[in-house]
């Protein structure tokens, strides 16, 4: 959880057309939310007329996925179907 509060903190400082939330940045929020997930895809899509990303990962023994905004908040997390 420090680790996303750092990023967040780091994105919301910097303007926001400057901010580009890299595969590497939305791998460590998820792995903040949900450690030893077992990520094993991140894709750019669109999500109810916005660009997120959306990630696979395995925790806990469940497949789920996530969107995260490129602002780095997680949108939704549920099982993956």
């Amino acid at each position: 959880m420090k680790r996303v509060s750092w990023i967040l903190i780091g994105l919301l400082l910097v303007p926001a057309a400057a901010v580009a939330l890299s595969k590497s940045d939305v791998r460590a929020i998820i792995l903040a939310e949900y450690p030893g997930a077992k990520i094993t895809d991140i894709e750019k899509e669109q999500y109810r007329g916005q660009k997120i990303f959306e990630v696979d990962f395995k925790h806990g023994g469940e497949n789920l996925e996530a969107i995260i905004g490129l602002d780095g908040e997680i949108i939704k997390v549920g099982v993956d179907d």
